[in-house]
């Protein structure tokens, strides 16, 4: 059973596998070099060196490589735990570790998950959006879905993230849109299973959670898009209209440029979706700060531009 980084403690002895989430070779002040990296499993995130190093010891791995480390835990900065790495190389295919201990992942079941949004589907009664689904949807692209994460930093980031977001965003346009008779219902739930299926390539999480070429390069509003639209144009006779609207769900539902949104949303199910989206990656943020501190005070959060209070009310 591997030794997780929140259970290391100072004067620890480690063996095992971590990601590499980040390697810097920097100079010290005699002018030998070393490495500062970032080590990573499912719990958390930890500082590593490793002294007077080598070319050799340079070229045995790459940031987002799975490696295998002999290290001692030592007291960093402000006491925190960090490792004084020893041996540091990739893992070889013949070793064995377990990519789930080395990857955060969602803590919801996945099965749960599954069968709510096959629920959701099976709710979709236009018949046009129900065979958009059921073309996007193959088995490559469902086990992609469920598997992504729905960001590298901010929130739902995590594997099986895209999934959990996507439900939770599902069931809150679910209920905004009974409110208001004049909505399309189906259309606005749609767009919310769909929105973020261009997370599914924007990120790689074979073993960090770290953005794929095309998603640096186009974002996954811009892919997302286009998967629809392609999908659309293998089906017959779907509605122009209602592909308009579709794409513009998916295009606007950042609803801001400056959040990434090529477009304003500027339809009625296009502001319900782009609030939706955005109450359940804000609940998310406070949700996982909640979990993982006891302090009834965040540190400031960038991304919300404020600082957190995560006390209950009950307590």
């Amino acid at each position: 059973m591997k030794t997780m980084v929140k259970q290391l403690e100072p004067g620890q002895k480690v063996t095992g596998f971590f990601v590499c989430a980040g390697k810097i070779v920097k100079v010290d002040r005699n002018n030998n070099r070393y490495m500062d990296l970032r080590l990573s499993d499912a719990s958390g995130v930890i500082s590593g060196k490793m002294w007077d190093v080598n070319d050799s010891d340079i070229g045995r791995f790459c940031a987002h490589d799975v490696v295998k480390v002999l290290a001692v835990v030592t007291s960093g900065f402000r006491g925190a735990p960090e490792l004084k790495v020893e041996r540091i190389r990739a893992a070889a295919p013949e070793d064995e570790f377990d990519l789930e201990e080395l990857l955060p992942s969602s803590p919801r079941e996945l099965a749960e998950m599954e069968a709510e949004l096959a629920a959701i589907r099976a709710s979709i009664a236009n018949p046009y959006l129900a065979a958009l689904l059921d073309e996007i949807f193959n088995e490559e692209m469902y086990h992609d879905f469920c598997q992504a994460p729905a960001a590298k930093g901010f929130h739902h980031n995590y594997i099986h993230g895209l999934l959990e977001h996507t439900v939770s965003v599902c069931r809150v346009a679910d209920a905004i849109a009974g409110q208001y008779p004049e909505i399309n219902r189906d259309l606005l739930v749609t767009a919310a299973i769909l929105h973020d299926i261009g997370k599914t390539v924007e990120f790689d999480y074979s073993t960090a959670i770290d953005y794929s070429d095309s998603g640096r390069l186009l974002g996954h509003i811009v892919l997302g898009e286009k998967m629809v639209a392609d999908a659309i144009a293998r089906l017959v006779d779907f509605p122009a209209e209602l592909m308009l609207q579709l794409l513009h769900l998916v295009l606007s539902h950042h609803g801001e440029k400056e959040y990434g949104s090529p477009i304003r949303p500027k339809t009625p199910e296009a502001f319900l979706l782009n609030h939706a989206d955005d109450i359940d990656a804000k609940a998310n943020v406070f949700q996982r700060k909640r979990a993982d501190s006891d302090e009834p005070w965040s540190e400031f959060n960038r991304p919300l531009d404020r600082f957190l209070y995560l006390r209950k009310a009950e307590d």
